[in-house]
Formats: C-alpha cells, structure tokens, sequence
C-alpha cells in the first residue's frame, strides 16, 4: 500500500501541474484550455500505448492510472523498443511544453507547475522505480 500512496502523490503533482498550465493558458482564451485538456488526454492514452503497454505488470501499476489505460492495449509485456521509448519521451515532453509561452509571463503559477512536475519526478525516481517490478524499464535501477 505504501508504493501506491506514492504513485497517488506523484500523480496529483502532475495534475497539479496539468491545471495550473490549463489556468494559464485560460487567462489568454478558454478554447486554449480546453484544447490542452483534450490534448493531454490524448497524448496520455498514446503514451500508455507505446510505453506501458509493454509493461508485464500493468494490472498491478504502482503509477495507479497508466496501468488502468494501458490494459487498453492487448500488446504482449516484453522489452522495449528504440522507437517505443523515442515516442514515449516525445510524448513524455510534450504533455508540459504547450503552457510554457503563457506561464512565462506569470512567475508564480510558473514555479508551481515547474515545482509540481520536478516533485512527481522525484517521487517517481525516489519511491516508485525502485521498487517497480518491471524488468524491461529503462528507469529501473
């Protein structure tokens, strides 16, 4: 129970994250809002698809929600490929890049959303990947 508390940790600091870029952007026009609501939705479903699709135990996900979405998927869990993890990071990265022109020009709610995605990293690579049992994941250590 103890790694799912983190992986719900980490998963509101990336919503955190996620909203303070929507509100950022919904001072500017709310269309650009509710555009990259839908579009984080649908870079997240893709990203489940080429990364944790592969995982071999995405029915017990201790990230809580990809391992939901990834059951979507009836890829078979097996090592992953160059382009599966040069996707995944592109997908990765872009999730956070489309609020960065608006929240630049508001330091506060830019420190939160940079602050809020480097704390879900960290408890990712601090409590999670530790003790994740998937053998084929390049963060495993």
């Amino acid at each position: 129970m103890k790694k799912k508390i983190f992986g719900i940790v980490g998963l509101i600091f990336g919503i955190i994250a996620i909203l303070t870029g929507v509100y950022a952007l919904y001072l500017n026009s709310l269309f650009m809002a509710g555009g990259y609501l839908f579009f984080v939705a649908i870079v997240g479903v893709l990203f489940t698809r080429f990364f944790c699709a592969s995982c071999p135990i995405k029915d017990t996900c201790i990230h809580i929600l990809p391992g939901y979405i990834a059951r979507i998927w009836k890829e078979r869990p097996g090592p992953y490929t160059p382009v599966n993890l040069l996707i995944s990071g592109f997908l990765f990265v872009i999730i956070f890049l489309p609020p960065l022109p608006a929240l630049i020009r508001l330091p506060v709610p830019l420190l939160i959303f940079l602050v809020c995605i480097g704390l879900a990293a960290l408890t990712s690579i601090q409590f999670l990947c530790p003790e994740c049992e998937n053998r084929f994941c390049p963060f495993r250590r």
